[in-house]
């Protein structure tokens, strides 16, 4: 089942991202006539490597070879043209900067023509072959251990699935269930099965275990061992419970992982911080001599600092002191940390109500990526005051606090800032969370740019 499911996605995943090179090739011999000049072959052949590398990048973001996407028509389609529309975006971005070779429009119009069809065909082709198998004899023949409503239940679900479907052949009874009669389908006591021959009937031995039988599981685990089948293990953890697709060992103990953040992964740890180092360095060159002219406004303007510093809470609950050029008139701390921002307020400084609109507040806050305290791209870090409230009132809210707080993100582009229904914020930031990726990032950072900027719920 799970070999199976593999070579599958390794065929179509292989397919997949050699389009671009293929795609390219034939559009050259089409139009060799009348594009090709001497020469220009290694141009042509790097350009279509840059074009692939981007593919794979796109293809791997939007789940173009996803197989569950493969059997969904729409959302299938809609993500090949994404990925494509970002591949060639990029190839053009590129040769807007690269002035070392000229390139025909016509291989590139081309070239993206042969590449969509080229995969509309692949899927095609690749999901007729899963519904085939769907249908035909090619299904895991699976023996179900366990008798009770939720070995029942995935029963049902392996033989409904679209992709790797299996067909139940014999049930296991697990010492302390109940026997049931399933129509069609043997029932079998441990001992039983043990003593047959399960490799004339039976392909998989599905252990399908519910919390009651959670006891037993080892005995289950070790006394199957001598059948001559892989062995697949289904836990039900219940409706609360998110978990990763694997399990890992530290100092011999097997560990389950059931918080769904990137924050442990490599690509989180090294891709995002030095993006967040680069980006915040480039952002400060460029904003140094408007942070001056605001400082100068915001000092003239009103008494009291420059820069406003505010305990808010972030990555795992710590509490760090964020920085903001001062919008407001110096108040005590228990009226700045414990009330919201209106529109109008009296305490606004006369340049605070325009810093705050155009968000150039937040400029300083590059200093706290700098000092790794947040990220460019993350959910807003919120009051501690808030925190407890919003903790109490709003399930999982805490969750956010798993990945390091941003300047922008997901919520905010999405118009959930200011004065703006909290548990929809929090849906945002987890949504975030779950499909967390580099290109996400510079997704929300060009969402930012475009239509950050005096959004209406910022004051």
């Amino acid at each position: 089942m799970i070999r199976r499911l593999q070579l599958y996605q390794f065929f179509f995943r292989s397919c997949c991202f050699v389009l671009p090179l293929a795609s390219f090739a034939a559009a050259a011999f089409v139009l060799r006539g009348e594009i090709m000049t001497q020469g220009m072959e290694r141009d042509y052949f790097f350009l279509a490597v840059l074009l692939t590398l981007v593919w794979i990048v796109a293809c791997e973001h939007f789940e173009v070879t996803y197989l569950p996407v493969l059997l969904q028509d729409t959302a299938g389609v809609r993500n090949c043209t994404k990925a494509l529309l970002w591949t060639y975006m990029s190839g053009f971005t590129a040769l807007f900067f690269y002035r070392g070779a000229s390139y025909s429009r016509l291989l590139f119009a081309t070239s993206a023509i042969l590449m969509l069809s080229g995969n509309l065909l692949l899927r095609a082709l690749f999901r007729q072959r899963l519904l085939h198998m769907s249908r035909g004899r090619e299904r895991t023949r699976v023996a179900i251990v366990g008798t009770d409503a939720f070995a029942l239940r995935t029963a049902q679900r392996l033989a409904s699935s679209k992709i790797a479907p299996c067909e139940p052949v014999a049930f296991v009874r697990v010492p302390g269930q109940p026997r049931v009669e399933v129509p069609g389908v043997p029932v079998y006591e441990l001992e039983e099965l043990l003593n047959r021959n399960l490799h004339n009937f039976a392909d998989d031995v599905v252990i399908a275990v519910s919390p009651e039988t959670l006891p037993v599981l080892s005995t289950l685990v070790r006394e199957l061992k001598s059948l001559a089948v892989p062995i697949r293990l289904i836990l039900d953890f219940g409706g609360d419970f998110e978990v990763r697709d694997r399990l890992f060992r530290v100092g011999g103990t097997s560990l389950l992982d059931v918080r769904i953040a990137p924050t442990e992964t490599i690509g989180y740890v090294i891709l995002k911080r030095g993006f967040d180092v680069v980006f915040a360095l480039f952002a400060l060159a460029i904003a140094a001599l408007p942070m001056l002219l605001i400082a100068a406004a915001v000092k003239l303007t009103s008494p009291g600092p420059v820069l406003f510093a505010q305990e808010r809470v972030g990555l795992n609950g710590q509490v760090f002191r964020m920085l903001k050029f001062r919008t407001m008139k110096v108040a005590p701390p228990s009226v700045s940390d414990t009330q919201w921002t209106t529109p109008n307020a009296a305490r606004l400084t006369p340049i605070g109500a325009f810093l705050r609109k155009s968000s150039l507040d937040e400029l300083p806050q590059f200093l706290n990526v700098l000092r790794g305290e947040m990220s460019v791209v993350g959910p807003r870090p919120e009051r501690p005051h808030f925190v407890e409230k919003f903790n109490g009132e709003i399930e999982a809210y805490n969750t956010r606090h798993h990945l390091k707080a941003g300047i922008t993100g997901w919520a905010q582009v999405c118009g959930l800032r200011g004065d703006t229904d909290i548990a929809k914020r929090v849906e945002a930031d987890l949504y975030y969370m779950r499909n967390w990726s580099f290109i996400f990032d510079l997704r929300i950072i060009l969402l930012t740019l475009v239509a950050g900027m005096f959004a209406k719920n910022a004051y």
